[in-house]
């Protein structure tokens, strides 16, 4: 990231400072790891809101939602590379970058009508029925039972073995077993003859490998 001139936000917090110089050196200290920005905070703010948004959005929650999503589709009967395509790669590749550089208010104010119309009736029922679970994250958080969990899972002697149970779980998942075959659609992974935009024989390659994702399961 740094070398393509962008930078990822870091939080800083300043517990005392002797010399009056603190919040000059952290700020220094900001730039020269390519630190995009810096905010303010202290530490308990950093432990809450980090362990929220690591078991939340970030990874727990939006694990939980693709994978109720695509299970909905595909109980529905659509196929495993396209209930992934629309659960997980179509925002992935597509919408997040935009979401990114331009905020979602942007994305809902420049995609189809249906996709407007439907995202402006819905977002507020997820919100609703995500509420009380993100609650209920919290109040783990806040009273140190999330970070109890982790100290007294971590400290078994078999935690290497159960934790990859549980990886093993999520990467050999219809889901994602399907996506490995969707990345692998992807423009930039195909390569016929070093062109990877030669028609007809990349043809026949997206023919094969959809084939291969449709029998995923």
């Amino acid at each position: 990231m740094f070398l393509q001139g962008r930078g990822l936000n870091s939080s800083y917090a300043i517990f005392q400072d002797a010399t009056g110089k603190a919040f000059e050196r952290v700020v220094a200290l900001g730039i020269a790891v390519g630190s995009g920005y810096l905010f303010e905070t202290d530490f308990k703010k950093e432990v809450y809101s980090d362990l929220t948004g690591e078991r939340g959005t970030l990874m727990g929650a939006i694990q939980g939602i693709f994978a109720a999503q695509y299970q909905v589709l595909r109980d529905k009967g659509h196929s495993p590379s396209e209930a992934f395509n629309e659960t997980v790669e179509e925002l992935t590749q597509s919408l997040m970058p935009l979401v990114a550089e331009n905020g979602m208010d942007w994305m809902y104010a420049n995609c189809s009508t249906t996709a407007q119309r439907g995202a402006l009736d819905w977002w507020k029922k997820f919100r609703d029925a995500t509420a009380p679970v993100f609650k209920e994250l919290y109040e783990s958080v806040a009273t140190g039972k999330e970070s109890q969990r982790s100290i007294d899972s971590n400290s078994q002697p078999d935690y290497r073995e159960k934790l990859e149970e549980e990886l093993r779980e999520l990467r050999e998942s219809e889901m994602w077993q399907a996506g490995k075959t969707v990345r692998s659609l992807r423009p930039e992974n195909q390569s016929v003859n070093g062109n990877p935009f030669e028609e007809s024989s990349t043809k026949n390659v997206f023919r094969e490998q959809a084939l291969k994702s449709e029998s995923v399961g």
